[in-house]
């Protein structure tokens, strides 16, 4: 009866056992080969040692397996904890990268929306500085013209003057008539009209007033007319001189002005250029750093699935070792109880069997 006890004890125990773990590295051990074992072991009469070290090496052969794995565990936490701390710093150094490379967006996007501003200012700068250099070039084209024009006129009047001059003198002594002297005024007054000067034609009318006082000759007429005449011509050449300088002045005035523009609207084409190499180069910048922002998202979200599932391959590795664990410590404990069974067993055999006899 008690051989049976032991025989369902083992069967009941261990058969749970090896329902719930396969021993790892090792076939599962055959329930009917260690019943076979232990009743064979038994039946035969086989000493009680011999059936306690059955047992004892079933136990060192779980225990080994307990181990192996405790073993292999070792290196899958081991495993694990390389795994974790590689992907945690693969996410923080996507972090940092990613954050970088967004202050870094952000720094060449204001920078480019700033050099575009400044563009744009600069072109409209650029249109007014070439607008104000026409204008100013038109006024001083008008001005020349006006300047030549009065230079052509007076060096025409000092040379019909000449001509003048030389007629008068042609009267020997200042006897000439009336007519003469007339045409000479004439000639004079067609002269002023061509230096765009009427004062002659006052001055004339008063000298031939005196015309109808004269007794005798035209003598006083002749006197006043050239002085009237060579008077008029220093006036012109003082004049033509007075145009000069001031047409000089305006040249430089010009010329000063003018090359203020010039270097100022190159300084802006230089300036242009830059700002256009600079938004060239900051747009570079943002697609480069947008990418790398990109990149840096993508890593940190791979990683961020990759620790998810070692930290649920690294919880199974945890699960399984300590379901295998239990189930060995059961084990365990169950040969313990099947070891008790044995001893009570052999201490209550009897110390010898008829011939014949069947065991309980």
């Amino acid at each position: 009866m008690k051989l049976i006890i032991v025989y369902l004890l083992l069967i009941i125990g261990y058969s749970q056992i090896l329902e719930r773990y396969q021993i790892i590295g090792n076939p599962k051990p055959s329930l009917v080969s260690i019943l076979t074992e232990l009743q064979t072991q038994i039946k035969s009469g086989g000493a009680q040692t011999t059936t306690i070290a059955f047992l004892d090496n079933l136990k060192s052969t779980i225990d080994e397996e307990q181990i192996r794995h405790d073993q292999l565990y070792t290196q899958q936490r081991n495993q694990c904890s390389l795994e974790l701390d590689l992907r945690k710093k693969d996410i923080k150094d996507a972090e940092q990268v990613g954050s970088r490379a967004n202050e870094q967006l952000e720094n060449c996007s204001t920078s480019n929306n700033k050099a575009r501003s400044e563009l744009d200012n600069n072109l409209e700068s650029q249109k007014t500085t070439d607008s104000d250099i026409k204008i100013l070039k038109g006024i001083r084209d008008e001005a020349a013209r006006l300047f030549s024009n009065k230079k052509r006129d007076h060096l025409d009047a000092l040379t019909s003057l000449q001509q003048v001059l030389l007629t008068l003198d042609g009267f020997t002594g200042g006897d000439c008539s009336l007519a003469e002297l007339g045409k000479v005024a004439m000639a004079f007054i067609q002269t002023a009209v061509m230096a765009k000067n009427d004062q002659p034609l006052v001055d004339i009318s008063e000298i031939f007033a005196q015309v109808a006082t004269e007794n005798g000759g035209y003598r006083e007429v002749y006197e006043k007319l050239k002085q009237l005449i060579v008077n008029f011509e220093q006036t012109l050449q003082k004049n033509l001189q007075d145009y000069q300088d001031v047409e000089d002045l305006q040249i430089q005035e010009y010329d000063d002005r003018n090359i203020h523009l010039v270097e100022y609207f190159n300084n802006l084409k230089r300036t242009e250029q830059q700002l256009r190499d600079h938004i060239t180069a900051m747009s570079m910048c943002i697609n480069q750093q947008t990418a790398i922002v990109d990149t840096a998202r993508g890593k940190k979200v791979r990683n961020l699935q990759m620790l998810d599932s070692v930290d649920k391959m690294c919880k199974d590795f945890l699960s399984e070792y300590e379901k295998a664990s239990q189930v060995r410590k059961d084990q365990i404990d169950l040969i313990n109880q099947v070891k008790q069974s044995v001893y009570d067993f052999y201490s209550q055999k009897p110390q010898a069997v008829c011939p014949g006899g069947g065991s309980d």
